[in-house]
Parts: C-alpha cells; sequence; structure tokens
C-alpha cells in the first residue's frame, strides 16, 4: 500500500507542469511618474499571474533600474525611448514592442510658456516644469535650442503630470512648461481661457513612445510579449496599461531604425 502510495505521488509530480524561474519584467520610465509604485505592481503582478511566473518590478531611480537589469539574460525591460536608444548597446537590448496611445505609437514634445514670459532670457531666469525626469528634459531642451546654453542652466521643477506642468505656468510658479502635445491639446478642452495665455516657442522631434525589450539572448521573449499584447482586451489588463499612460502595444516592426533613432 505505501508503495502505491509513492507511486501515485511520483505520477501527480511527474504531470504537473513545471514553469521555471520566474520571469521578471523590470519598469524604469525617463518620461512618465508614477503616482503609486506600490499600486502599479500589485496590479501588474495580479494581471500576469494568470498566465505564468511572472513578476513586475518597478524602479523609481534610473541607476537602480540599470544596475538590476545588468547581465539578466531572461527578462523584459519597459522603458522610455529614450532611454532605451541611451542604453540598448550596453545592455544588449532588442525591442519588442512599442506604446501606443490614441492610436499613434509616436509623440512629440513642446515647450509653452505664458504669453509675457515667451523668451529665452525671460525662462532662463526662472524654472521649466515637466514630469519627465531633468535628465531627459534636459536633453528635450538641448535639441529644441541648439547652442542656446538654455538646457544646461535653466532649473527644472519636476512635477507629477503634464497638467500639473501646465498649472505651473498658469500660477506662475515656472516660466515654462515642457509637455506632450496630447497634453496641450487637453488643455484647450479643460481650461480654454489658459490656454489661449499659451505660447509654443519651440516643437521637439516626434519620438516613439514606451518600449518593451528583451536580452538579445532570451528566447521566450517572445511569449512573454505576447502575454502584453492581451492587455487592451482584459478588463485588468486595460487598468493597468492606462497607469502607464497608454493603451494598447505594437509589435515593433523596424528595431534597427528605433535603434538608429534620435541616438544623443
Amino acid at each position: 500500500m505505501k508503495k502505491v502510495f509513492w507511486i501515485i505521488l511520483f505520477l501527480l509530480w511527474w504531470m504537473t507542469p513545471v514553469y521555471g524561474e520566474s520571469i521578471t519584467l523590470y519598469f524604469y520610465s525617463s518620461e512618465t511618474n508614477i503616482n503609486n509604485y506600490k499600486s502599479l505592481k500589485m496590479e501588474f503582478d495580479r494581471f500576469l499571474s494568470r498566465y505564468g511566473p511572472y513578476s513586475f518590478q518597478p524602479f523609481s531611480e534610473r541607476q537602480a533600474f540599470e544596475e538590476q537589469i545588468r547581465g539578466k539574460k531572461e527578462c523584459l525591460v519597459i522603458l522610455s525611448s529614450w532611454h532605451f536608444r541611451n542604453i540598448h548597446q550596453d545592455k544588449k537590448l532588442t525591442p519588442m514592442l512599442v506604446g501606443v496611445r490614441d492610436g499613434r505609437t509616436y509623440q512629440k514634445r513642446v515647450l509653452v510658456a505664458a504669453q509675457e514670459n515667451a523668451d529665452i532670457e525671460a525662462i532662463r531666469s526662472g524654472s521649466i516644469s515637466s514630469a519627465s525626469n531633468v535628465e531627459h528634459t534636459r536633453s528635450v531642451i538641448k535639441e529644441m535650442f541648439p547652442g542656446k546654453g538654455l538646457a544646461d542652466g535653466v532649473r527644472i521643477l519636476t512635477v507629477p503630470k503634464d497638467v500639473d506642468a501646465l498649472m505651473s505656468v498658469g500660477f506662475q510658479v515656472s516660466r515654462a512648461a515642457l509637455i506632450t502635445e496630447n497634453a496641450l491639446d487637453a488643455l484647450k478642452l479643460m481650461d480654454p481661457m489658459l490656454y489661449k495665455q499659451m505660447e509654443i516657442m519651440a516643437e521637439g522631434q516626434p519620438s516613439p513612445l514606451m518600449i518593451v525589450a528583451a536580452p538579445e539572448q532570451f528566447s521566450t521573449a517572445l511569449q512573454v510579449a505576447e502575454v502584453l499584447q492581451k492587455m487592451p482586451s482584459d478588463a485588468d489588463g486595460m487598468n493597468v496599461i492606462k497607469m502607464l499612460d497608454l493603451d494598447d502595444w505594437k509589435t515593433v516592426s523596424d528595431s534597427k531604425n528605433l535603434k538608429a533613432e534620435g541616438v544623443r
């Protein structure tokens, strides 16, 4: 009887699917401020757990994120396209997916100021509000005003969202705001009076939205990426992807161009 018991136990163990080690999705965005990392992780983990041994780990600091993914061979990383272009060679990353918002995979940033302050010298003596981190903000401003020295000298005020950057200009907390075109369009509907006071000083080059990438040697990366592509068709998944200010993922069709585009 005891022998039969051990045989049955062995058969049950043998028939049980073996998933192996958990695969982690690492997240850091230089272009988006997350209000609640704990909530983001909980929602992401709940969605991913339905599809396999996956977990989600967000980071608020770039250095900690890059140290964590160093040498990892079986993981996915979710990061801004600007960040991806700056580290993909060193980390040997291949883009898998690009974020989609309102049917577009690209966005453009604009620098706006109140009409009375729409002057480089006026801005230089004040500050620029931005929902992106300081490094990314200075990079975009440098691209907008090459040779002007504005990017290195101006004070950057980091705020949670683009709308906060616009409000800071409206309340004269900062002289200008670096925002996306989408945010400016939203302001036109939300606060027409403030919108009329704004003047676009410069426009940046279009850049891809958030990128999902994988180490070059990760053989099952496509399988994990397909899980993320299920998000828009799932209520819980849609709730999570909205927390990233996206509404879909699209397969990257031209990885060579994405890697080379806008390298600084």
